[in-house]
């Protein structure tokens, strides 16, 4: 595993509001210092929100954007941050720091013209600041820029001859430049200057590793490990340094902890996957690539290598679907054709083997020009040794390194948020009471009814299934029941008692309601929708069940006979519902969510896509709407405008957001 070092700059967070700030709001102010408590207190989600109302107050104020960006940057959302900055720069074009930051985020995001830019322009205007100059070496860096980065390394340590990490990141420069005497010396100045940071140890072990001072290595990462255990990519460095030195037992040691730290790091089930398969561990290497191609399904390698496993073992159908997946990814894949071959001529497919070998051969011949020895070539494409490289893995070595306040760090599912029912807000306990007050949107209708209506019913659009005690809805229903019929409202009895039976998910019981209001009033528009919802929920309920007991039936059953084959529901009758509402109270953005939803789960995605905008238009703080379009854009695999969506759902208050854009925005 090659070295790839990008420092984290260090985020000062001085900020002296009271002689900083002009003379503005009180409000804005006051939003303003609590923020910036936050970020000193690394509550960045917290920020986010008390910022979103500063700018409320004063659209005009950089500092609040400048902040936002200060807290979206800690929380991974690189896109936002820049975007942010952005903003601060168009109010105050001399902010020195925006362009500072925006120049980080720009590296973080893989556009390094972009933030060479800003660097340059941050040094125009305080050309005696060593973070800058550690901030354009650090992209230098990234770039290939090894003399310029050293330059600049250099640039800094002038400005402070004790900065940490100027000396260990010149050193990694230097040790690019293969002047490796030069780079250790760097690297032991750096430690000597801070012996407990575990970094200038566990980079020092890097290097002596490429360098092959292989016991070198595993004494500094022995020493990073006694100054910090929980760092995963130590353990992991130092398992390839035990593989190198040809002590399996011990690198085997070290990929299982950061496995127990880590079970989702795809590079380490790779690595140990091959260490078992050199050691005949078949069974245990299959397991291995299970888990690599589950966590990473569009990885070459990772089809290949198990194909391989599958071949070894005889288990050649397997093996031949496996290369064949790997052809699906990458056409041109040599080895998948020759090995794809070789297990066909196996299962007695001759001809299908010769296609493979020929097209391997065309490749092969085109690739070295005609030149050379073609056989030496073909037996050297089909060595599986020869694969046993690494490309790109979605491996995370930071997870266990976690601080508070960095949510995106959290292991969370990454599913859509539901969607929205018209619920009565029961009173709820103070523990529970604020998440979903936060929770809850209303209409000009609703809200005219809530103040209205005088038996205590509140109702209001959420996505959360509302806490209800099943004597208290019954109670709720026998009096509204009462009351409003004795006056004639008929259709609004019924939809309560829809409503009520929805929140206690007596689907049919629900759906029955909502068809007795409708024939009462048929532009009753809040029944047509709550009764789309409900039938949604039940139809993808029922669905389920299905194919748990369908499952069941497979793994306990002896006979050999095929189970029908489910169909998921097609959701028209609630398709039709959503479509009423829209026709009778277009300004509703709660329909084109819910109907949004609806067609990601036909595979309408372009048509869903076109829902969350429409709902966003008429609702911009709609953090549900920003999710789940992202997420439907992720799958579509338009990943900038989905990473876009993801930061704005995380500025309206959504966490999970920044997982995902850890996962999917920070590459």
């Amino acid at each position: 595993m090659s070295i790839k070092f990008y420092s984290k700059p260090l985020l000062l967070f001085t900020f002296l509001l009271l002689t900083l700030f002009p003379v503005a709001q009180v409000n804005y102010e006051y939003f303003l210092r609590a923020a910036n408590n936050d970020i000193m207190k690394e509550n960045y989600v917290d920020a986010l929100h008390k910022l979103n109302t500063a700018i409320t107050y004063n659209p005009d104020g950089f500092e609040a954007y400048f902040l936002r960006g200060i807290a979206k940057y800690s929380l991974g959302d690189y896109e936002g941050a820049a975007s942010d900055f952005s903003n601060t720069l168009n109010i105050h074009r001399l902010y020195t720091r925006a362009y500072f930051y925006r120049g980080i985020c720009y590296d973080r995001l893989k556009e390094y013209g972009k933030a060479l830019k800003d660097f340059d322009k941050s040094l125009e205007i305080d050309p005696f600041n060593a973070d800058i100059y550690m901030g354009r070496g650090d992209t230098r860096l990234n770039v290939h820029d090894y003399d310029g980065a050293v330059s600049d390394y250099t640039n800094a340590i002038k400005l402070n001859a004790k900065l940490f990490r100027a000396y260990l990141n010149r050193g990694i420069a230097l040790h690019f430049l293969k002047k490796d005497s030069l780079a250790i010396a760097n690297i032991d100045t750096a430690i000597r200057l801070d012996r407990f940071n575990m970094e200038g140890w566990l980079k020092r072990g890097m290097v002596y590793y490429e360098m092959d001072s292989l016991n070198k290595a595993v004494a500094d990462f022995n020493h990073a490990l006694s100054l910090d255990s929980a760092y995963l990519l130590t353990y992991f460095q130092r398992g390839l340094a035990y593989l190198k030195l040809g002590d399996t037992t011990n690198a085997l040691a070290d990929y299982g902890k950061v496995l127990k730290l880590d079970s989702t790091n795809s590079l380490t089930y790779y690595n140990r996957a091959l260490v078992y398969s050199m050691q005949g561990k078949y069974k245990k290497a299959l397991w291995d690539y299970n888990r690599v191609v589950a966590l990473n399904p569009n990885n070459i390698y990772g089809y290949f290598n198990r194909g391989q496993t599958y071949a070894a073992m005889e288990r050649y159908k397997d093996a031949e679907r496996d290369f064949t997946k790997a052809l699906e990814l990458f056409p041109d894949f040599v080895g998948a054709y020759i090995n794809r071959a070789s297990v066909r001529v196996q299962m007695g497919n001759q001809k299908g083997a010769y296609r493979d070998q020929l097209v391997a051969k065309q490749i092969i011949a085109k690739v070295n020009g005609d030149r050379g020895d073609l056989a030496a070539l073909y037996q050297r494409y089909s060595d599986s040794t020869y694969f046993n490289r690494i490309i790109e893995f979605e491996a995370d070595f930071v997870s266990g390194n976690m601080k508070k306040g960095r949510v995106q760090f959290n292991r969370v599912r990454i599913e859509p948020r539901p969607d929205f029912f018209i619920v009565n807000t029961f009173q709820l306990p103070d523990s529970l009471a604020s998440k979903y007050k936060k929770s809850q949107y209303l209409d000009a209708n609703l809200t005219q009814f809530n103040s209205a209506n005088t038996i205590g019913l509140k109702l209001a659009f959420t996505t959360l299934h509302w806490p209800i005690q099943e004597d208290k809805a019954l109670e709720l229903m026998k009096k509204y029941e009462e009351t409003i019929i004795s006056t004639g409202d008929t259709a609004g009895a019924y939809f309560v008692i829809g409503v009520i039976n929805s929140m206690l998910r007596e689907y049919l019981n629900a759906i029955n309601a909502y068809d007795v209001t409708i024939v009462h009033n048929p532009n009753f528009v809040y029944a047509y929708f709550n009764r789309a919802a409900a039938r949604v929920e039940m139809e993808e309920y029922i669905y389920s069940e299905e194919l748990y007991q369908n499952s069941i039936g497979i793994s306990f059953s002896s006979s050999k006979s095929k189970t029908k084959e489910l169909k998921p529901p097609d959701h028209k009758k609630s398709l039709e519902d959503y479509n009423k509402v829209a026709a009778l109270y277009p300004e509703l953005p709660y329909t084109y969510y819910n109907r949004a939803n609806l067609k990601t789960l036909i595979k309408d995605f372009q048509g869903a896509i076109n829902d969350y905008s429409k709902a966003i238009y008429l609702e911009p703080e709609m953090a549900e709407a920003y999710f789940n379009r992202a997420l439907t854009l992720l799958y579509l695999k338009e990943f900038k405008l989905a990473c876009k969506d993801l930061s704005k759902a995380g500025e309206l208050g959504l966490k999970d957001s920044y997982n995902i854009i850890k996962r999917y925005c920070t590459k």
